[in-house]
């Protein structure tokens, strides 16, 4: 760990996304400090640490760049405790694994790899290794995130809209509608957050209802693919257990849409949220319940509805940061004196809240890769139910 108990992260890579990220990470909340920075252009890292940390007291101290880069800031032993991986899909395994067997944690973008099976993989690894490995879906670890899994009892309804619309540059240059970037387009992009959505709303944040079997056919009904294959705009369903249903439309032809509505038979309200990935700014967030009925011999419609407000003290990123450095941490001091389960989910020994957590956010990182992987296996296969 780094001065003051702040875990120290390096930054495999300057993504975009890796920027925000970045700022995120060096707020007091957060406990951890970016103290490497990788880059196969020396410029291009130098450009990055003076664009993401001019207004930050502590800057990254290493700097590694070249072809080996990357290596060479996971083989360094001094320079950081963790890394964060922003890179695409497809090269998410090997550095991964070379980043674990280095005796570091990981934070990794996702999705998180090109399938269930290799996510597995990369997780046995984390458990012999005795480091932390979680995913950087970070609107899991903002607070009204429980309050939305709560807000509608008996929610077996979820419809979740999620689109942008991606200009020139983004369909002729974007890795995300790249085959030999990330492969899954709009569905690894986009529907991974809706899926996750699904799973916490059905599980009721019981990990343990993933691991029984919750999630039981999926089907993409609808694709478009772009000329290297790659699903540009798709819609979607995830058949649950219990006869309840995900359906998502997620496109990159779009106007800007993060809206989710849950339903439950006997619930009187319907909950709305319509900034439920990137939030709106302000000290609280909301989350809309809505009802309706008719009256003048069911000629007219009238709707009532109330807001739930929830806090928004700190940003979604910094919370995600805030929960890896803590659970890192329990894991360094437990793992090593208990023993993991792997192959009923429990990577990491210990008794404490936050193993546990930490073994549970795995769970939903892997099963919402499992059900990618059914919605890509539907799209090879002309748009029938796959079986899970």
């Amino acid at each position: 760990m780094a001065a003051a108990n702040k875990l120290s992260v390096g930054v495999i890579g300057c993504a975009n996304i890796a920027k925000k990220n970045c700022v995120a990470a060096s707020t007091p909340f957060a406990s951890c400090s970016i103290t490497a920075v990788s880059s196969r252009s020396d410029d291009k890292a130098r450009e990055f640490v003076n664009e993401v940390f001019s207004g930050i007291e502590q800057r990254p101290t290493h700097i590694f760049s070249g072809s080996d880069a990357y290596n060479k800031l996971l083989e360094s032993k001094e320079s950081c405790d963790a890394v964060y991986i922003p890179l695409p899909t497809k090269l998410h395994e090997a550095y991964v694994g070379s980043a674990l067997r280095n005796k570091k944690h990981v934070l990794l973008e996702k999705p998180v790899a090109v399938s269930a099976q290799s996510y597995r993989d990369m997780l046995s690894i984390a458990s012999q290794q005795g480091k932390f490995l979680m995913d950087g879906t970070m609107y899991v670890h903002q607070t009204r995130t429980k309050h939305i899994v709560k807000a509608i009892p008996n929610a077996n309804r979820i419809h979740f809209n999620f689109t942008f619309e991606g200009d020139e540059d983004f369909f002729k240059n974007n890795v995300r509608v790249k085959k030999e970037g990330d492969f899954m387009g709009c569905i690894g992009d986009l529907a991974w957050y809706c899926v996750r959505m699904g799973l916490l709303v059905f599980s009721d944040l019981n990990a343990d209802a993933l691991r029984q079997g919750l999630v039981k056919e999926v089907q993409v009904v609808n694709c478009e693919l772009n000329d290297e294959g790659v699903p540009i705009d798709a819609d979607c369903m995830v058949y649950f257990s219990d006869k309840r249903v995900l359906s998502i439309h997620c496109s990159f032809k779009h106007p800007l849409n993060q809206t989710v509505n849950i339903f439950g038979t006997g619930s009187e309200y319907t909950a709305t949220i319509t900034d439920v990935i990137l939030p709106r700014k302000g000290e609280h967030l909301e989350i809309s319940l809505s009802k309706q009925y008719l009256i003048g011999y069911d000629q007219i419609c009238c709707q009532e509805g109330k807001v739930l407000p929830a806090s928004n003290a700190h940003v979604q990123e910094v919370c995600m940061w805030h929960n890896f450095a803590k659970w890192a941490q329990k894991i360094d001091e437990e793992s090593s004196q208990a023993a993991a389960d792997v192959e009923n989910e429990k990577w990491w020994g210990g008794s404490s809240d936050e193993v546990k957590a930490a073994n549970d956010i795995a769970s939903y990182s892997l099963h919402t890769q499992i059900v990618l992987d059914g919605l890509m296996e539907s799209i090879q296969k002309g748009g029938v139910r796959i079986q899970l």
